[in-house]
């Protein structure tokens, strides 16, 4: 926490110093196309929600609730952190209910894309995540790829939506692929890719998958609770605890490596 809190504040300074230098922010507005309109007015704001974007993505939660909560304080007028936000909360909440009703009121002049992502809200939230992947939500992901195939974020739940397991692999691949060769993120792909492998039974697949996932995203504490899983399933709890371990020394506030850690112990 008290590093997120350093964190936010040396952006507060970046923030200033760009209104008074014209200094650039580590993210740009994305090019022209129909993209959810992630971006608002401030771009501290900006900086914010891509940062709990990428997080987000990388299924850890912890970061990305602290970093798009914050967004939303600098820009009351954005709507895509305030639908992540909905999906992280507890199911029925006074908080959830919030969110909802503030992305839906600040998509109302958005384009297409926007209003449809706004708009897996409004499904029953039973997947595993929630909203994201319900299971009326592959109809609205496929919509939003048709009209931009090239939105990372769109690729993302797009590709983990898909329940054939071979053709989710062959998908997430190609996006692997693209995402390289254009010089985009690619590290949350691996992460659903050695997922989509466990759940087609290619548990080798799936380990090399999770190892390239920690090598690209080093930095982060889910590839190391990603492997934590693999090794559980496997049945080697020794090397499980050793991942899951090394997941909360990445970021001691890691709730399900915790959780389960508490439960190996």
């Amino acid at each position: 926490m008290k590093k997120i809190i350093c964190l936010l504040i040396i952006l507060s300074c970046i923030a200033c110093n760009n209104e008074s230098n014209n200094r650039e922010f580590m993210y740009d507005s994305p090019p022209q196309g129909k993209y959810i309109e992630w971006f608002g007015n401030n771009s501290l704001a900006n900086e914010l929600a891509m940062i709990g974007m990428y997080h987000f993505m990388n299924a850890e939660q912890e970061k990305a609730t602290a970093f798009f909560e914050e967004a939303v304080k600098y820009d009351s007028s954005m709507f895509a952190p305030h639908v992540c936000l909905a999906e992280m909360s507890v199911d029925g909440s006074e908080k959830q209910k919030y969110h909802i009703a503030e992305a839906k009121k600040n998509v109302a002049d958005n384009n297409e894309t926007s209003k449809i992502f706004v708009s897996i809200l409004d499904l029953k939230p039973d997947g595993y995540w929630g909203y994201f992947d319900s299971s009326g939500s592959i109809k609205l992901w496929r919509e939003m790829h048709e009209l931009e195939p090239r939105g990372n974020f769109i690729q993302q739940f797009y590709s983990l939506n898909i329940k054939d397991n071979k053709e989710s692999i062959s998908t997430i691949t190609k996006f692997i692929e693209n995402a390289k060769k254009e010089g985009d993120r690619y590290e949350h792909f691996l992460n659903n890719l050695g997922y989509k492998y466990m759940a087609d039974g290619n548990m080798e697949e799936a380990k090399s998958s999770f190892e390239k996932y920690i090598d690209a995203y080093k930095v982060g504490y889910n590839p190391y609770d990603s492997m934590g899983e693999y090794y559980l399933k496997q049945g080697d709890s020794t090397l499980a605890k050793q991942y899951y371990s090394m997941a909360l020394e990445k970021y001691p506030f890691a709730k399900n490596a915790s959780n389960v850690l508490g439960h190996l112990n």
